[in-house]
């Protein structure tokens, strides 16, 4: 069925093939948004070109030729380096030259809290400046446990006290940092302070986490979907078919791109179970 879900396609799943195509797939798949994915490690090592004015112009060219739409941008990386700063300030006038106001990034290890609380305090003021929200998001491995639960965020929103800093939302990553929790429910308590959220699903086989359609793993969208719609946050399926977790939550990437194919397919019936939840 048709709703007010502001659902998009975050690039994750076509690592390692062009954006072209990748643009023109999320289009033929009847999805409206993107979500570009410069994550650092996720999807490779990520070169500086990929933030520069020229990539700027041509993601906005095939923006235009897709008659697609993005409301964030994915750009983790450890945010307690001493280069973070510098480098969240690129990723803004990235963001901007794209027309893009929220930046979903992870956060960083709980060892690295606080340098992680002084990089975003230093940082809280250029987003504001340049009217941008940067959305922390509840790490999947143990990289990024500095926030896993919802009250771990709250106390680091807390101790930066900026108003540029809120919540993007993830239950997927919740089930292999922390399967103990409710994956589903500590995401719905995140609400007030969530501006973004990414859909994704995990099954778990041979101890290992992998990400299938949404609607075929562990987790109830059912309970979640409704809400995002009522308080019109958008979201983007993030299902990083080329990788999965091991036991121990540690990302493995495929040295191969997945066929484009199976990348349809796992958009494809994502797509019919969402349109299937009744609001």
């Amino acid at each position: 069925m048709s709703h007010s879900l502001k659902l998009g396609v975050n690039t994750s799943i076509f690592d390692g093939h062009d954006m072209d195509v990748a643009f023109s797939l999320i289009k033929q798949t009847g999805y409206k948004y993107v979500e570009l994915a410069y994550n650092q490690g996720y999807v490779g090592d990520l070169d500086d070109s990929l933030f520069s004015p020229g990539n700027a112009e041509r993601i906005r060219k095939l923006l235009d030729k897709h008659q697609l739409k993005t409301l964030a941008l994915g750009c983790t990386f450890n945010l307690a380096r001493t280069e973070a700063v510098s480098w969240l300030q690129t990723r803004i006038q990235f963001a901007q030259r794209i027309g893009v106001n929220l930046l979903n990034v992870c956060t960083a290890s709980r060892r690295d809290y606080a340098a992680l609380v002084k990089n975003l305090q230093q940082i809280a003021p250029v987003l504001q400046q340049a009217e941008c929200q940067l959305l922390i998001e509840n790490g999947g491995d143990h990289n990024y446990d500095a926030f896993a639960l919802t009250h771990e965020g709250e106390q680091l929103l807390h101790d930066v006290n900026a108003s540029s800093i809120a919540f993007n939302g993830d239950a997927g990553n919740m089930v292999s940092l922390r399967p103990e929790a409710d994956a589903i429910g500590e995401v719905l308590q995140m609400l007030p302070n969530m501006r973004h959220c990414h859909i994704k699903d995990v099954v778990k086989l041979e101890n290992e986490y992998r990400f299938p359609a949404i609607g075929q793993g562990l987790l109830d969208y059912s309970r979640l979907i409704p809400v995002l719609a009522a308080h019109e946050i958008p979201c983007t399926l993030e299902i990083p078919l080329r990788m999965h977790r091991l036991a121990d939550s540690t990302p493995q990437r495929s040295s191969t791109p997945v066929p484009v194919d199976r990348i349809v397919n796992v958009l494809s019936e994502s797509k019919r179970f969402i349109d299937s939840i009744r609001l």
